[in-house]
């Protein structure tokens, strides 16, 4: 038996309040993802005024500050962008982890879409070749909206 999933709305409502969540490391990388998501959104119709850009620290900083603004009500959804890159020792493998698990934690802690594109790469040169990650995260952003809009509704 095929069951056929119900379709979300088309069109992205402006009054959703987006924030983006970022890593300062790597910014050579980081910031074209940031903009891409920012752009992707903005071309959704989302006003820039609903768009919040929000550095952390590093990559692990990530879920803390998307709890806080989950928490506080100021969005309806979070994006997360950074890179991690493989060193010699396990602690990236850790890192790594630890912020998926955390943003997972928040989206269903707080009922929210929190794209998750915190790339874990080999080197950085892989990572720069990953850049419109952060258009993808802004078009499952919107998707993920649409999806719980017409769940609740």
């Amino acid at each position: 038996m095929h069951i056929t999933p119900k379709q979300p709305q088309s069109a992205a409502d402006p009054s959703w309040r987006i924030g983006i969540l970022h890593s300062a490391w790597y910014p050579e990388v980081v910031l074209p993802m940031v903009d891409d998501a920012k752009k992707t959104l903005i071309d959704a119709d989302i006003p820039v005024e609903n768009i919040t850009l929000h550095a952390c620290t590093g990559s692990f900083e990530i879920p803390l500050i998307g709890s806080a603004l989950a928490e506080s009500g100021s969005v309806d959804a979070l994006i997360a962008l950074g890179v991690i890159v493989k060193g010699q020792t396990h602690h990236a493998d850790l890192i790594a982890a630890e912020v998926a698990r955390g943003v997972m934690q928040v989206q269903l802690q707080h009922q929210i879409p929190f794209a998750f594109e915190v790339l874990y790469v080999d080197s950085l040169e892989l990572a720069k070749q990953r850049t419109d990650k952060g258009r993808a995260a802004a078009h499952t952003t919107l998707q993920s909206l649409k999806q719980l809009q017409g769940i609740v509704q």
